[in-house]
């Protein structure tokens, strides 16, 4: 691993902590060590130190709640800016939307349940979602028939000259999963995103919220370590449904599992390695592939392993 200068990210220099597993921050329990890195506590912090990377020519990973990452045992050798803190705030506009921004580094739970305090609506579905706001822009997050892109107003971001852009949702190119952002990974940085939302009763609300949060505890694994769904549904089917078909519900590599109660989770325990779920990643692309002539494309981002 490089040595990384601390006295480059003034005036944060002393957060920089050195040679930091990855694992210890990832919902997959995987990654290997990374150079540096610093726990975001703000959007100003946040910026600074991406344009101190850019400065200094450290290459450098922004990664927020790294609920749908899988980091390889190699790691990263570079300046991980971990996002997980940020504010939000909202006003109306004269038409009576509600227009909410958030800090990239926002936590989706924390944004829930900001709108339901404010009797905010059109987040409902996002109850029981893990990660950040940024996190669910980067990947167009969706369920239950919704996704980020609808909600999507604008977005405030920091290009690669370290210039501050407004992207609204042209620019942004979101497709099924996907976005500018995600495709164009280190292009720009995002730093706060406005969605646009409306009033709606607090009950009303909170009852949504939690019947959604019921229908994952039920359906998902929810209580276990994983990164949420694995793969794309292919255009018409269900990756889910291929891969139980296929008859891989269980099926186990290391300490890397497809879940018995969802089979487009794939579920880890301590002493898992990223080469396991890797493993397990392709033998499932495989089997469906060989069975159906469906190859299923992950949904989840793998950094480190020279693909995408």
């Amino acid at each position: 691993m490089r040595v990384i200068e601390s006295s480059l990210f003034s005036p944060y220099g002393t957060a920089l902590l050195t040679d930091e597993k990855l694992s210890r921050y990832a919902f997959s329990l995987c990654g290997g060590p990374c150079a540096g890195l610093f726990r975001i506590e703000d959007g100003e912090m946040l910026k600074t130190l991406a344009n101190c990377c850019i400065r200094s020519g450290y290459p450098y990973k922004v990664l927020g709640g790294m609920t749908n990452i899988l980091v390889s045992d190699d790691g990263f050798d570079g300046v991980v800016l971990l996002n997980r803190k940020g504010k939000i705030e909202h006003q109306t506009a004269e038409d009576g939307t509600v227009l909410l921004t958030a800090d990239s580094g926002a936590g989706m739970a924390a944004l829930v349940r900001y709108c339901a305090e404010h009797e905010i609506s059109g987040m409902e579905w996002a109850a029981g979602l893990p990660g950040t706001v940024g996190g669910a822009v980067y990947g167009n997050a969706g369920a239950f028939g919704m996704e980020v892109s609808q909600l999507f107003r604008s977005a405030a971001v920091l290009d690669e000259a370290g210039n501050i852009l407004k992207m609204n949702a042209d620019d942004m190119q979101f497709v099924y999963r996907s976005s500018a952002l995600k495709r164009n990974d280190n292009a720009f940085v995002l730093l706060d995103v406005t969605l646009s939302l409306q009033k709606g009763r607090k009950d009303l609300i909170l009852s949504k919220g939690e019947e959604y949060r019921a229908i994952r505890r039920e359906k998902q694994p929810v209580d276990e370590h994983s990164l949420g769904s694995v793969f794309k549904n292919p255009e018409g089917e269900s990756a889910g449904k291929l891969i139980q078909a296929a008859g891989l519900k269980g099926f186990s590599i290391g300490k890397a599992s497809v879940s018995m109660k969802h089979a487009n989770f794939i579920t880890t325990t301590e002493g898992v390695t990223g080469a396991d779920y890797h493993r397990l990643i392709v033998h499932v692309q495989n089997t469906v592939y060989e069975r159906f002539g469906i190859l299923l494309e992950p949904e989840i981002e793998l950094f480190g392993f020279g693909i995408k």
